[in-house]
Parts: structure tokens; C-alpha cells; sequence
């Protein structure tokens, strides 16, 4: 990543690997906060940054996986369009942040997506048993919402978001922050009639499903908040769960 001189203070320096992450995940109003932006001067930036995107990066990959010569570029691009970021942030964070996360939640769309196309296609090309016949087609109000959405979705604006009455949180949270890096900002995620994962009877029948099927379960929930080696580390303690009820 592009880099001022090293003797430049910083207002506002990067957050720690931890807080960063966790800015990923936040709602909007908080990250504006953490980057003492006002909504205007927020939305104004995400504007920029989102239309630049469409022309400089590859929507098909992560972050992780642009080509390194074209996130230089965009970086250069915000320092001159954007010269308050010279002097307030830190290698321009704020807009690593803002394209890590509309990356994720584009390519979690897309395969949703295609997920979608596949099942519809399966199903119209075999008979359909009694129990498909009651199968309901997916409302739009149940799609994850586009990556460049302004807002976003909130748990009370999800269908089925809402904490499930059997739900043991302390439990959930407990295994999430078990694994090699620390999820317990995913608690109020799984704990949800969406998600399932409500209890530690739910965590176990997850463990005890095929590893590809426990992933793609995993990836169709989590996947606009996690990457891919963070999926995979959740994996990991659903198996070595599994290997415990063993």
C-alpha cells in the first residue's frame, strides 16, 4: 500500500488489526464516527470511492486477490481527490475499509445469486416430489442487499434476523471466540432464526455435517462478513468440535 513519508503525523492513525476488522462489520453511523466524518462528508466519500471502484477494480475478487498495481493506483487516486486523506488518515484506511467491505458484500451477492440460478434450474428440470410442491419461491426482500446499498441492513431489516427464543448467546460466544482468531462479533449474527445457530445443539449438528456442506452453510450466512481464511477458521473449530463428540 502507498505510504506517505514516515516522519508525518497522523490525526487519525490506522486501527489496530482487531478494530479494523471489526469497523468491516459496523453500521455506517459508527464508522463515520470513528472517522469524524459528518453523514454528508460520509456519504459524499463513499460516493467517490464507489464510483471509482466500477472503473479500477475487479468486482470478481477480494481485496486480497486485485492486482496490487491497480489498488496502487486507486490510492494514488484518493490522495489527489481526496487530499484530506493526506493529512488526516493514516494510508488512507478509511478507503482500504470502505473497498474491503463493498468487495465482500458484492461477491457474496453474486454467488448468492448464482446459487439462486442453480437451484431454480434443478428444480425445472426433475419432477417435483409432494414437499417441493409447498416450497416457496425466495422473496426480494430475503436477497442480501447489493454492495453498494448506502445503508446497511440491520438485523430488524432481515427476515428471520430476529434472536431466536431458544438462543443461549453466552454459549455462542464462547465458541466463537475459541477459534484461532477471535469472532465474537459474530454472536448476534448466530443466534438468529436465519442462521440457526442458536445453541450449542445447533453448533453440534453443524459439526456433524460433511465439511462441504457445512462450509457453503457458512459462506451463504457469513460470507459478506467474513473472508475466506476467516471461514476457514471457523471450519476448523466446527471440526475439531466434530472430533470431540466422536
Amino acid at each position: 500500500m502507498m505510504t506517505t513519508t514516515s516522519l508525518r503525523t497522523f490525526s487519525i492513525p490506522r486501527p489496530s488489526e482487531a478494530n479494523f476488522r471489526r469497523l468491516r462489520y459496523a453500521k455506517h453511523g459508527e464508522i463515520a464516527q470513528a472517522l469524524d466524518m459528518g453523514p454528508d462528508d460520509f456519504r459524499e466519500f463513499k460516493k467517490q470511492v464507489r464510483e471509482k471502484m466500477h472503473t479500477s477494480l475487479d468486482h470478481s475478487k477480494k481485496f486480497e486477490e486485485q492486482d496490487p498495481s491497480a489498488w496502487r493506483a486507486f490510492v494514488q487516486w484518493a490522495y489527489e481527490a481526496m487530499p484530506s486523506l493526506v493529512s488526516r488518515y493514516e494510508d488512507a484506511w478509511p478507503v482500504e475499509l470502505y473497498v474491503r467491505t463493498s468487495l465482500n458484500k458484492y461477491i457474496a451477492y453474486e454467488r448468492y445469486r448464482f446459487r439462486k440460478a442453480v437451484a431454480k434450474y434443478k428444480r425445472s428440470m426433475v419432477l417435483r416430489s409432494p414437499s417441493a410442491l409447498d416450497e416457496k419461491e425466495m422473496s426480494p426482500a430475503d436477497l442480501p442487499p447489493p454492495y453498494d446499498e448506502d445503508d446497511r441492513t440491520t438485523c430488524s431489516e432481515i427476515p428471520g434476523a430476529r434472536m431466536h427464543p431458544d438462543a443461549a448467546p453466552e454459549n455462542i460466544e464462547e465458541f466463537l471466540r475459541s477459534c484461532d482468531f477471535d469472532l465474537g462479533h459474530l454472536t448476534s449474527a448466530f443466534v438468529t432464526r436465519r442462521a440457526g445457530l442458536f445453541n450449542l445443539e445447533r453448533l453440534e449438528l453443524l459439526a456433524s455435517w460433511p465439511a462441504a456442506l457445512r462450509r457453503d452453510h457458512l459462506e451463504r450466512h457469513f460470507g459478506t462478513m467474513l473472508d475466506d481464511v476467516e471461514i476457514e477458521v471457523l471450519n476448523k473449530r466446527f471440526v475439531e468440535m466434530s472430533r470431540v463428540q466422536i
